[in-house]
């Protein structure tokens, strides 16, 4: 009885394997043939997610303080995105974005101990050009390069306490041109589901900023900048699908 319980389970045990391994030639042979996620006519969209939080020290401050006692800043941003394969591994979209900075600053100018706080609001829109680069014969693991144009508009609130009064209060709206490169990792864990990660390298940004104080002032100011910094810490983390990738 016993021999036949063994061999029964011995049975059982390579006919499970035997299963298994079909399974998995099965899984791999559909990536490898059926598997075309960026071929033209196909649709995609995404939703990633930026975040920073970082202490604020003084070379990185606009407002001279003479000491810097503490400081923090938290930024947030989402990213809503579509695109249309115009050609195979090159797609054209358009992005949209909503996000939210602040800032609390505490620091001694002179003899004074000054807080600065300020909340800025962005709205943003970014028509792209992005291509794709195969990592992997089966098209799961690719490199993809971003292009793209970015139009942004933003608000905000800003103000210093000074002895426990506010002492001055800005209000600022903001509009902004900017061009930009972004290169990303793209890696399909499920079928039409990807996880992508993105990193903003290079751009030039055009910025125009109307300001009102509280004691009734307005000034306009214009800015040009050119960037070319990696920072880690400003990654953009997504999920994206892409229709009739299967």
């Amino acid at each position: 009885m016993k021999i036949k319980v063994l061999s029964l389970l011995c049975i059982l045990s390579v006919s499970f394997c035997f299963s298994q391994e079909q399974e998995e030639d099965l899984v791999f042979d559909y990536y490898d043939q059926d598997f075309k996620p960026f071929e033209k006519g196909k649709w995609f969209t995404s939703l990633s997610f930026n975040l920073s939080d970082e202490n604020s020290s003084n070379d990185n401050r606009l407002v001279p303080f003479d000491l810097l006692i503490e400081g923090s800043e938290f930024e947030y941003e989402i990213n809503l995105k579509g695109g249309y394969f115009i050609s195979n591994k090159q797609m054209l979209g358009i992005g949209f974005s909503r996000g939210k900075e602040t800032e609390d600053i505490r620091g001694v100018i002179v003899s004074d101990t000054i807080r600065l706080k300020t909340a800025i609001y962005k709205t943003g829109i970014s028509p792209y050009f992005r291509t794709y680069y195969s990592l992997s014969k089966n098209n799961r693991l690719s490199f993809f390069n971003e292009v793209r144009v970015d139009f942004g508009f933003g608000n905000s609130d800003e103000y210093t306490i000074e002895k426990g009064e506010n002492t001055k209060e800005f209000e600022s709206d903001t509009f902004l041109f900017g061009i930009g490169i972004s290169p990303g990792i793209n890696f399909f864990a499920l079928e039409n589901f990807a996880l992508e990660v993105q990193l903003d390298v290079l751009g030039y940004e055009y910025k125009r900023e109307k300001t009102s104080e509280s004691s009734g002032e307005v000034t306009t100011t214009d800015s040009h900048n050119v960037n070319f910094t990696i920072n880690l810490l400003s990654l953009n983390l997504g999920l994206a699908y892409y229709f009739g990738a299967k």
